[in-house]
């Protein structure tokens, strides 16, 4: 910790952000005098201030005089004024994805999650499982943990359990003594040219692990790694993989199955949480946990009590109609259609209506094919306007563009322009059916007008 501890003060532009929030506590847990900023209020901003932070405005630049260091999101433009105000002043500044590997550099041992898909829930399974072994580590999940409000888990410091993000090729700061890629789909069309731009990163994270590593790697992604001179461990369905499932069973949405390794049952996983696309997750904990040495029977049993994360799936209680709402953090192709296939094995019969917010334009218009094909399973869909986030539009990456696109394929989809008027569709919504909230900005929301 000698790294970080030389800073007695740092402030964070963009406190509210996931993975912000929990380095600014684990900052503070270390001594570190820690303030904040954030366009955003609510809850999650109250919380760091109980916990000792101070928050600030953020046209608040007297606070800045005051500090180490700086870090901000890759969201900042590089006129906020707080910025401006820490290179004026000469305070050092640093990227949170900067941060994040200076933080990773004091522990004894880091793992790292990467792949386009998965990364937080594989993340907080592994967490339970260290958990669960008393481990001493530290976790750094990207989503809240179910029922526990928090995703900053403080155990010791010999493991870093972090997501390894691709956005920004953010991951490319972390040195890993285990990297885990759970897929590689293309996404951030806004930092990456094509899929062979992406799979370089990925191959690039995979050059920064340390000599002797353990890359783990899903078996259909493997022809697309390099990880050439590293203990390669494969996970999959199929039996080639160093780990895969038989017997899978499932129960209203809940998987359960064997999980093998070289032709050998290892023990029996019951997964507590909803969908198919878990197993693969599961298999990824479970070998990363095996590498890290922990027994197989205390693995199976702390991935069969997994508590899951927030916005993965997550029940939002009951239309006025008797529809079940779920929501759901899918804002990738792949992610919506697992989800509605999870929602269709969920459902009792009833109706699944889809209820998209697209996230950026620059993905939009990018996979615009693939979007309007991911809704085939949904019974109804509606679309919802752009959650632009950190772009401006882009010609063809509307919402409505979409909307079109979907409405070409002959699916029953309609288009609202505020959430008022996503209710209103919804009102037809009944017992038995599934209203699915999907999308990574405020799409959850809508679930306060049902």
């Amino acid at each position: 910790m000698d790294k970080l501890v030389s800073y007695k003060s740092i402030h964070f532009i963009g406190i509210g952000g996931v993975s912000m929030k929990a380095l600014a506590k684990y900052c503070r847990l270390r001594g570190v005098r820690v303030s904040g900023s954030d366009i955003r209020g609510g809850s999650a901003i109250e919380r760091l201030a109980e916990e000792g932070i101070e928050i600030v405005d953020c046209d608040d630049i007297e606070c800045i005089g005051n500090c180490d260091l700086v870090v901000y999101t890759a969201a900042i433009s590089s006129d906020n004024l707080q910025l401006v105000a820490a290179k004026e002043l000469r305070i050092p500044v640093m990227e949170r994805k900067a941060f994040l590997g200076l933080v990773s550099r004091g522990f004894n041992k880091v793992i790292s999650v990467a792949g386009t898909h998965g990364k937080t829930t594989c993340t907080a399974m592994i967490s339970s499982v260290f958990d669960r072994a008393e481990m001493p580590y530290t976790g750094h999940i990207g989503g809240d943990l179910q029922g526990k409000e928090c995703n900053l888990i403080c155990r010791g410091d010999d493991y870093f359990v972090t997501e390894a993000c691709e956005y920004n090729r953010s991951f490319l700061t972390l040195s890993s003594d285990i990297a885990l890629i759970l897929n590689v789909g293309f996404d951030h069309p806004d930092c990456y040219k094509d899929m062979d731009d992406m799979v370089e990163a990925y191959n690039s994270f995979v050059r920064n692990c340390k000599a002797g590593a353990t890359v783990i790697i899903y078996g259909e992604a493997l022809p697309r790694i390099d990880a050439r001179g590293y203990n390669v461990v494969t996970f999959g369905y199929g039996r080639e993989c160093d780990y895969y499932p038989e017997r899978i069973t499932y129960k209203e949405g809940r998987y359960s199955f064997f999980i093998c390794g070289r032709g050998e049952r290892l023990g029996k996983i019951d997964l507590p949480v909803y969908g198919k696309h878990n197993i693969l997750n599961a298999l990824a904990a479970f070998a990363c946990s095996i590498a890290c040495g922990i027994d197989a029977e205390v693995v199976c049993a702390a991935l069969s009590e997994f508590c899951g994360v927030k916005g993965r799936f997550e029940k939002k209680g009951v239309s006025a109609g008797g529809a079940q709402i779920i929501y759901d953090y899918a804002h990738h192709p792949d992610e919506i259609s697992a989800t509605v296939d999870t929602a269709r094995v969920f459902g009792r019969g009833g109706k699944i209506i889809a209820v998209f917010e697209p996230h950026t334009f620059s993905r939009t218009k990018s996979l615009i094919n693939e979007f309007s094909a991911s809704f085939a399973m949904a019974d109804e869909i509606i679309i919802l306007p752009t959650f632009k986030a950190r772009e401006d539009y882009i010609e063809g990456g509307a919402a409505y563009d979409l909307y079109v696109a979907v409405s070409k394929k002959g699916y029953n989809v309609k288009y609202a322009c505020d959430y008022e008027k996503a209710a209103r569709l919804l009102e037809t919504a009944e017992k038995g059916d599934v209203i699915l909230l999907m999308g990574a900005g405020t799409v959850s929301a809508l679930a306060t007008y049902l």
